[in-house]
C-alpha cells in the first residue's frame, strides 16, 4: 500500500514536471516574438521622429501597439511564473537590498511618464534597514500590486515602506473600487478575479504569483479593503 502511494506521488510530481517545463517552453518561444516586435516598433518611431513624419495619428496609433505589446508581454510573464508555482516555491537567490533606492528604481522604471500624468507616491517611515530577499521577485511582488493600484483607481497610488523593529512592511495603498468583501478569500486563487474587476484586463494570475513570491521569501501578504479604496500589505523579516 505504502509504495503505492509513493508511486502515485512519483507520478504525479513527473506530471507536474512535465507540465511546468512545457508552460515554460512555450512561453519562452513566445517572448521572443514579443520582443522583436517591440524592437521593430521602436526602430520605426525612432525614423519617423528623425524623418519629422510622426503625424498625430501614427504618434496615437504607435502609442497604442506599445501598450498591447506591454499587456501581452505582462500576460506571458505571468503565465511563466505560474510554471514556476506549479512545480513549487521557485527558487529564491536572495540579496542584500536597499529598499527605498530599489522603489525608486522601479518607479522610474516602469510607472513613469504615464500617459494620465499620475504618478506613484513613496513614502518611507522609520529608519530604513537593508532586507535579503530575491530581487526578481520583489520585482514582481512590487510591479503586480502597484499596476493593480493604478488599473483599478482614479488617484496616484502610494507605496509606504515601514521599517519598524523586527520587520519590513510595505503597503500599497489606492484610492479605488475596492474589493466586494466575499471576495476578498478567493484574491490569491490563479485565475480569480473579482466580481467588480471582470470589465478590466487581465489574467488573474497577479495575485497568486505575488502571493507565491512572498512565501517563497518567508513573508507574509494581506489586504483590507473598503468604499474607499485597499491596501496590500507585505512583510518581511529582517
Amino acid at each position: 500500500m505504502l509504495n503505492h502511494i509513493k508511486r502515485h506521488a512519483g507520478g504525479q510530481k513527473s506530471l507536474l514536471e512535465m507540465r511546468s517545463d512545457f508552460i515554460a517552453m512555450a512561453t519562452h518561444e513566445f517572448k521572443t516574438p514579443i520582443s522583436a516586435i517591440s524592437s521593430s516598433i521602436e526602430l520605426l518611431e525612432t525614423k519617423m521622429q528623425r524623418d519629422e513624419l510622426m503625424l498625430p495619428f501614427y504618434e496615437r496609433n504607435l502609442s497604442r501597439i506599445k501598450e498591447e505589446i506591454d499587456i501581452l508581454s505582462s500576460m506571458v510573464d505571468d503565465i511563466l511564473a505560474t510554471g514556476s508555482m506549479v512545480a513549487g516555491n521557485p527558487v529564491t537567490q536572495p540579496e542584500e537590498t536597499a529598499l527605498p533606492i530599489f522603489a525608486s528604481m522601479i518607479r522610474q522604471q516602469y510607472f513613469s511618464n504615464r500617459a494620465d500624468q499620475r504618478e506613484l507616491r513613496i513614502k518611507v517611515s522609520g529608519r530604513p534597514r537593508n532586507i535579503y530577499i530575491d530581487r526578481s521577485h520583489l520585482a514582481g511582488i512590487l510591479t503586480n500590486l502597484i499596476s493593480n493600484a493604478f488599473k483599478y483607481s482614479s488617484g496616484d497610488p502610494l507605496l509606504g515602506l515601514h521599517f519598524r523593529k523586527n520587520h519590513l512592511c510595505i503597503k500599497v495603498t489606492d484610492n479605488g473600487i475596492g474589493i466586494p468583501e466575499a471576495d476578498i478569500r478567493f484574491l490569491f486563487t490563479p485565475f480569480f478575479r473579482a466580481t467588480n474587476a471582470r470589465s478590466k484586463e487581465g489574467t488573474g494570475l497577479g495575485l497568486a504569483i505575488v502571493k507565491s513570491y512572498v512565501a517563497a521569501n518567508n513573508g507574509h501578504i494581506s489586504v483590507t479593503s473598503g468604499k474607499n479604496g485597499s491596501v496590500f500589505s507585505v512583510t518581511f523579516n529582517y
